[in-house]
């Protein structure tokens, strides 16, 4: 049930529009949280649904491995904020 659960917000997330900024709040907690596991980019240039899905992957009970390898495939693929 918990996957499921995650799959919807998951998904919900990839949606958020690309117009609305993260909360600056969220991009500091995912990008300190990176660094635990040894990944650095600069979160407040991604887009909101990356933030989101970044976010969530963090908060995933997978193990450590997992959970940085699903990490290092959300940045390799991450979508940036329009510039405007």
């Amino acid at each position: 049930m918990k996957w499921a659960a995650l799959s919807v917000l998951f998904a919900v997330a990839l949606t958020i529009p690309s117009w609305a900024d993260p909360n600056p709040q969220l991009v500091a907690s995912v990008q300190s949280r990176l660094a635990q596991y040894g990944l650095h980019a600069d979160v407040s240039q991604f887009a909101t649904s990356t933030v989101a899905a970044l976010h969530l992957t963090l908060s995933s009970p997978e193990g450590y491995f997992k959970t940085r390898q699903t990490l290092q495939g959300l940045l390799r693929n991450a979508k940036y904020k329009e510039q405007k």
